[in-house]
């Protein structure tokens, strides 16, 4: 008996406590450059706001995205060569281009703006983001602290949006946007409280919407009525009859005085 204790005390000290070994924790999963975007592009979409935002182009764009879904962007300077400020703006009225107080209906609630007529600085907030949750897009993506650059492949012709640069908070908040399209859009100050909804700044009215181009000037026009006056170029006018005017006859009394 006393043999089994013995033997029974050796089994229990060879099976001592496991000492607990630490394990390195799993490095954390690196998020692609596309994936971080698309994180703070969901974050943007959700965003209401009212910012103005300082163009390459010159003057300041502002942009209103209100709290009901509708949105409002004044682009500075744009129409007739430049001479002219514009507002673009989707209502549930539809598509409007507002200008010196009157407003034109450009398309439906469901439209799009006509080209003639696109001012683009528009586009990044209402109809490039929500693409850049596509993860298809064909752009090689890469990121620098807060900005991603979007380079297209170079199987592709073209593409769904521009190439170009978008720099955006963690909090969604677009600081930047470069394009090829309209320039660059650089956030001038912290955005504001977004309106409740937008309001049109201008009457609606039946009047052609303004282009980007200046309008020509009318050439001089010639009235055809119009008629050199006599003797206007220093030549004398014509005999009406046709006949040349005799020439003065000397006087008897000049001829016995030579």
């Amino acid at each position: 008996m006393a043999a089994l204790t013995v033997s029974l005390a050796l089994v229990l000290a060879g099976c001592g406590t496991a000492t607990a070994v630490d394990q390195p924790e799993p490095a954390p999963r690196r998020t692609s450059a596309q994936s971080a975007l698309i994180g703070r592009v969901t974050k943007a979409l959700d965003a209401t706001f009212t910012a103005e935002y300082t163009w390459s182009e010159g003057g300041t764009v502002t942009v209103w995205a209100a709290d009901d879904g509708t949105w409002r962007v004044d682009v500075p300077d744009w129409a007739l060569g430049g001479t002219v400020d514009v507002t673009v703006a989707w209502t549930t009225g539809g598509f409007f281009q507002c200008a010196a107080n009157r407003c034109v209906k450009l398309a439906g609630i469901t439209g799009e703006i006509p080209r003639a007529f696109d001012p683009h600085v528009q586009q990044p907030f209402v109809a490039w983001l929500p693409q850049l949750l596509d993860r298809h897009l064909p752009f090689a993506v890469s990121q620098e602290g807060d900005c991603f650059t979007l380079t297209p492949n170079t199987v592709v012709v073209d593409t769904p949006i521009p190439a170009g640069e978008w720099c955006l908070d963690q909090s969604g908040t677009i600081l930047s946007v470069a394009s090829g399209a309209f320039g660059t859009l650089e956030l001038a100050a912290p955005p504001t409280a977004a309106a409740g909804t937008v309001e049109l700044p201008g009457e609606i009215t039946d009047e052609e919407p303004l282009g980007r181009k200046a309008p020509e000037e009318p050439s001089p026009s010639v009235d055809p009525s119009a008629t050199p006056s006599p003797g206007a170029s220093g030549t004398p006018s014509p005999d009406p009859s046709g006949t040349p005017s005799p020439s003065p006859t000397p006087s008897p009394s000049a001829t016995a005085g030579e």
